[in-house]
């Protein structure tokens, strides 16, 4: 399971913190929603009262494992209590800090933790001039701060800030997208990169792993007429709702399936004529190559034996070790600036089914 980003697990640690020293923001809390919610084990004696909301699926897991049980979809309703965990983006997070307080009942407060570099202080600051006061702790390099929802509250901010929140129109109407996913207002270099290189020749059944809001999908339905399915693997669940509507624009008679998964646990036990993918090799802000190699074994478990890979990556991604015990085969087919594109035939790996493996992968017999 993929590890929590420093800043992210400093901004949830401080959160717990302030609770913990101002006991009056729950304890009269009946109802308490957690927005971008995280696990930690201080939260399991509000579980009763509490829902979680979480729409990336490495954190949605371990919510799950936890006991914290994560919404599937948009939570609704009233809270006397709203805690959020926001991302980096501006946008996303002035439609999240929104969100917050549409959830919350007259009189209910909603709590914010932030890291420092994550501009908490800016953040607490446009809270105080849409709430008119607010409340804060800072632990951690971080701030928590919180306020509570009055008739004073200033609603022509907030509907401009609620504009971010919903599915756009981006790249001159050619695709939809919304702030928070990545590169959700242009096309990523790496992925046109890849896209330019793609064969024409691709058929069967496909997947893009990693697949964000379906750019790399898009480019593969256009360019190779012969595909009868695509499956779209992404952890991002708001990101698999821009590509399901992306996808949905282009008239051919394909099979899509939106598959809300991380692909750094593996994929599911069907297997593909190709797979294409520009996988992540970021945690956070801490770049991780093994992300890289876990969806490359993913990979070659999810192919044919016939399959092809198809992938893009920054050139100094030490990938190439992982692709020549993953494949029998494989090519550099070009490298351009800051990336390199490769190909890879005849996969070795499979899933393993003994729990008992710590590595979880063996060579095809």
């Amino acid at each position: 399971m993929s590890r929590p980003d420093k800043d992210s697990q400093a901004a949830l640690d401080t959160l717990v913190l302030a609770l913990a020293a101002v006991p009056e923001l729950t304890a009269s809390a009946e109802r308490i929603a957690f927005l971008r919610a995280q696990a930690h084990e201080a939260f399991l004696p509000l579980m009763p009262r509490m829902r979680c909301e979480q729409s990336f699926k490495p954190r949605a897991a371990r919510l799950d494992a936890l006991g914290m049980k994560s919404s599937d979809s948009k939570i609704d309703g009233q809270y006397d209590l709203v805690l959020l965990l926001p991302d980096r983006q501006r946008d996303q997070t002035q439609a999240d800090l929104a969100r917050g307080f549409d959830l919350l009942r007259p009189g209910g407060t909603l709590v914010v933790s932030l890291h420092n570099d994550w501009g908490a202080k800016r953040y607490e600051k446009l809270v105080q001039s849409v709430a008119g006061s607010t409340q804060m702790i800072s632990k951690n390099h971080c701030r928590v701060f919180w306020a509570t929802k009055t008739d004073a509250l200033q609603e022509t901010t907030l509907a401009q800030w609620r504009v971010h929140a919903p599915l756009r129109r981006v790249l001159e109407g050619r695709f939809w997208s919304r702030p928070g996913l990545f590169a959700w207002d242009h096309i990523d270099e790496g992925s046109q990169f890849l896209a330019d290189l793609l064969p024409t020749d691709l058929k069967g059944h496909g997947a893009d792993l990693g697949a964000g809001w379906g750019y790399l999908s898009d480019q593969v339905l256009r360019k190779c007429p012969d595909i009868d399915a695509i499956d779209l693997y992404e952890a991002e669940r708001d990101a698999l709702d821009a590509a399901k509507r992306n996808l949905g624009l282009i008239m051919v008679r394909v099979k899509q399936r939106m598959v809300w998964s991380d692909v750094a646990q593996g994929i599911d036990s069907r297997k593909y004529d190709f797979i294409v993918m520009n996988p992540p090799f970021h945690e956070g802000r801490l770049p991780d190559p093994r992300l890289g190699m876990k969806f490359i074994a993913a990979a070659s478990a999810g192919l044919k034996p016939h399959g092809q890979l198809w992938l893009v990556a920054n050139r100094q991604l030490p990938y190439e070790a992982i692709i020549a015990e993953a494949f029998g085969e494989s090519r550099l087919v070009e490298q351009r600036g800051n990336y390199k594109v490769i190909t890879a035939t005849q996969p070795l790996m499979t899933k393993e089914k003994d729990p008992r493996r710590k590595r979880g992968w063996v060579e095809r017999k």
